[in-house]
């Protein structure tokens, strides 16, 4: 066999080096890759809540331990009802009062008969604050643990002093409409047991929901002078959480929609 030239085995050696090395590089940024993805995110606190390892029916039977399965979830996103599963014990042998799908976190107010206190709900540092809407339309399909912003419609009243002493004051009024909460948590509504049962009927509705101190002051002291409207969010979303994101609604907002269009003339055709 022919022998190979020095400087082309130093050239072959060099170039299996090299390609060991890309591989190598490959794999540990793949692997850091898939672990970034495993790990959670950085200042998440996770806990471990109840839910079902299988459809859970009423009137099928009291639940079975293996009807059951942890849950991994930011406590954060954490429903307020949720039962953490090192006290999954106060379901079992317990009745279901609805149906819970496969996956579902099961709830206090999914069992008949559970007590819910309602203090134990109330996030450390936070009130319960009661609040009702000015339009209950959305208000009717609101649950226990959803998130809402909270907004707020005022009529703004002042007196412009004319420059005639002989004349009266004029009264000048600014309507608005602004977020007054961007993400509040609903701990409970209805009958205080985390379940509706108000029969779809369209009526007042009161809503608890928990505030910091400051806020559930500014929260009552609003419901007197405005009127408060619910947005629904999405659980665990953490998308417009400031009030500037979403800005102030005002004659202004309604009198730049106008601007640059030219009326529109139906002319004598009618329609």
């Amino acid at each position: 066999m022919k022998a190979l030239p020095l400087e082309r085995m130093e050239m072959k050696n060099f170039a299996a080096l090299a390609f060991a090395v890309a591989v190598a590089s490959v794999a540990v940024f793949a692997a850091s890759r898939f672990m970034r993805a495993k790990s959670p995110a950085k200042g998440s606190r996770l806990v471990k809540a109840v839910a079902a390892s299988r459809p859970i029916l009423p009137g099928k039977g009291a639940i079975e331990a293996e009807w059951l399965k942890p849950r991994l979830v930011d406590v954060d996103s954490l429903p307020v009802t949720a039962i953490p599963w090192q006290e999954r014990n106060r379901v079992l042998g317990q009745t279901p009062s609805r149906t819970i799908p496969e996956g579902d976190y099961v709830l206090l107010g999914d069992i008949a008969g559970a007590e819910i206190i309602l203090s134990g709900t109330v996030p450390e540092g936070e009130w319960a604050v009661p609040v009702s809407f000015a339009d209950s339309s959305l208000a009717r399909f609101l649950q226990p643990g959803d998130e809402i912003a909270i907004l707020a419609s005022a009529s703004v009243r002042e007196t412009v002093e004319s420059l005639d002493a002989t004349e009266a004051a004029a009264e000048r009024r600014e309507d608005s409409t602004s977020v007054l909460f961007p993400c509040v948590r609903i701990l409970d509504i209805g009958e205080g047991d985390g379940i509706r049962r108000d029969g779809g009927r369209a009526k007042a509705v009161t809503v608890i929901v928990a505030l910091s101190p400051r806020e559930a002051a500014t929260l009552v002291a609003a419901e007197r002078l405005m009127d408060l409207y619910p947005a629904l969010r999405r659980s665990g979303d953490a998308s417009s959480m400031k009030r500037r994101d979403v800005g102030v609604v005002d004659e202004s907002t309604f009198r730049s929609l106008r601007s640059g269009l030219a009326p529109v003339d139906l002319g004598e055709g009618g329609r």
